[in-house]
Formats: C-alpha cells, structure tokens, sequence
C-alpha cells in the first residue's frame, strides 16, 4: 500500500474515532447534580489545556513553544472557535431540551460544506449529500415528538455553536499543512478564561463537590481532550464535510452510554432514527477504505 494512502487512512480513522469520545459527555453531564454550566465548562476546558500541553511537550519536548508558534495567529483563531462550539454546547444544553439542540446539530454538515467549497474549494460528492441527507433524517426521526424549541434562547445558542464548529472544521483543513493540536490547546485556555470570569464575575464562584470536580477533569482529559486532538489531526487529511458528517457519531452513541450506564431505555423512534444516522455514517467510512 502506497504510504500516504495509509496516513490517508490514518486520518479517516481519527475522524471516526473522535466522536466515540465526545459522546461520553451527556451520561457525564446528567449524572452531575450541583455543578452550573459554567463550574463544567471552566474544570472542563482548564483540564483540557493541561492535557494538551502535556500531550505536546511529550511530542515535542524542546521544540514545544516553537510548535504552539508555529501556526500562528490561524492556530489561536481555530482555538477561540472551538472555544465557543464547547461553551455553547454545554449552555444550550442548560436552556432547551438535548432533542432541539441534537437535532440543530444536523446541520453542522451542510454548513461545512457550504464553507469548503466557498473557501477551499472542496468538492462536495453526491456520495456525501446523500449522506448529509440521511444524517438530518434520522437524527429528526431520533428526536421525533421530543422536538419543542422551547427556550428561544437555548436555541439560539444551539445554533451559535453549530456555526461555531462548522467554522473550526473549515478552519482545521485550512492549516492541514501544520499540525494544529495547539488550536485544542489555545481552545481549551480560552474557553477556561471565559468561563472563570463568567462563574466569579456572576458570584457563582468554582467551589463544586469534589466528586463533580473530578468528573469534569475526566470530561476534559478523555472526552474533549482525546476526542479534540484526534479531530484536528483527522483534520490533515479529511475534508471539512466530512469531517463534521464524522462528528454526528456523538449523538448516535450518546443515547448508547446512557443506556448502558445509567439504564434509560432508548425509545423506537430513538432507534430507528439512530439506524438511519448509522447508514449515513457507514456510508462515509464506505467511502473511505476506497
């Protein structure tokens, strides 16, 4: 096999991967009881960039500043877009139902897309927008009767991070050249920035039971900090539709682990619709051992 079809491979590989650890987060989140959006998201993100850095001095050693340089003022924009897709995603959570903010979440793909064929003239193959097409139906057969906006500000929210990582996903593909691990890094510190000054600035304060704080560390090393670093590597190789077609593995396997480990059954329309979101993705990793 020719070596670069094999670190092609290599990518597709983190790209479905990557998602496997972000959907660890709703059966994390639900079993937190006392902990704000804000306390999660700030342990979150702060032991996200620790990860990281660690991650990258490892990888580096002498040469780590360099690389944290290296991609410039694109490395720290990537982070600050991924910074507001997690800050969102956990507030959209706190103010409408996790059925509005799944199904807003469909349409990461098509703005992908949109963004890589406008910016970086990435062809988008009938292959994909049937895959795209399957996506938004079975996650809008998941959710079903669940769908009410509610809160117009969850809403809003939900869409201000779709638009948020469709952004970043095109951002990734921008520098593939580079390494963009630091963009995670850069992420993980401003988003900890943010939601500091949010919970002391509101009199909430980070003072959480040990239990959740620990729990929130586990959500940034494992299910942001893997997941997020193997997305941007995945990014060097995958186009940004694709990319963000990958991604809709979350919500597939979230209501998978909250089965498993906190015993609430999956409904029909769950299943069904989940069947649908499996065809759409398998469609893709079809595509990718061609």
């Amino acid at each position: 096999m020719h070596p670069g079809r094999g670190l092609l491979k290599r990518h597709y590989v983190f790209a479905i991967t990557a998602p496997v650890f972000w959907s660890l987060a709703g059966v994390v989140v639900k079993s937190l009881e006392q902990a704000t959006e804000w306390q999660i998201n700030f342990y979150r993100c702060l032991s996200l960039t620790l990860f990281v850095a660690a991650v990258t001095l490892i990888r580096y050693r002498r040469s780590t500043l360099a690389v944290l340089r290296m991609g410039g003022l694109k490395t720290i924009i990537s982070g600050a877009l991924l910074s507001g897709a997690m800050l969102c995603n956990v507030v959209a959570l706190k103010y409408t139902t996790v059925a509005v903010a799944v199904f807003v979440m469909a349409a990461a793909p098509i703005l992908a897309a949109l963004l890589g064929r406008l910016f970086l003239g990435e062809e988008v193959r009938a292959r994909v927008w049937v895959s795209i097409v399957l996506a938004i139906l079975g996650i809008g057969i998941m959710v079903g009767g669940r769908l009410q906006i509610g809160d117009t500000l969850g809403v809003a929210v939900a869409i201000l991070g779709i638009v948020f990582f469709g952004i970043y996903a095109v951002s990734l593909r921008v520098g593939k050249n580079v390494d963009m691990t630091p963009a995670v890094f850069f992420g993980g510190a401003i988003g900890t920035a943010v939601s500091f000054s949010v919970s002391v600035g509101t009199g909430v304060g980070l003072v959480i039971p040990w239990i959740e704080a620990m729990w929130c560390t586990l959500l940034g090393v494992v299910q942001l900090g893997l997941g997020s670093v193997l997305f941007a590597l995945a990014a060097q190789g995958v186009p940004a539709v694709q990319l963000t077609l990958f991604a809709l593995g979350e919500p597939l396997l979230a209501p998978l682990w909250v089965w498993l480990m906190l015993d609430d059954l999956p409904t029909m329309t769950t299943l069904i619709g989940g069947a649908v979101l499996f065809a759409a993705l398998a469609l893709q990793v079809s595509a990718s051992r061609k």
